[in-house]
């Protein structure tokens, strides 16, 4: 779910922790322009900012079962052309 205020996609929801993971893109952080992030305490999960998206799409790879090139496909519909 990609929500454009926040300027973040929303991955998988677990009941058992009450929150999921999303990716982030910031700007503003040209070291690590994708965030993999706690989705409901906005918390960064063990620091993940990532210098690109492959390197984002490994992590978020690495807590549930996503098709990379599916999901690059995804998120180059709202990302900036420069930022991928």
């Amino acid at each position: 779910m990609f929500d454009e205020k926040e300027n973040v996609i929303r991955y998988k929801w677990d009941h058992w922790t009450g929150s999921g993971y999303r990716l982030r893109f910031d700007a503003t952080d040209q070291s690590h322009r994708f965030r993999v992030e706690d989705w409901n305490n906005h918390v960064v999960v063990d620091d993940y900012g990532c210098a690109d998206l492959d390197e984002a799409l490994k992590v978020l790879n690495r807590f549930f079962d996503i098709d990379p090139a599916q999901e690059r496909s995804r998120i180059a519909e709202w990302l900036p052309v420069h930022a991928i």
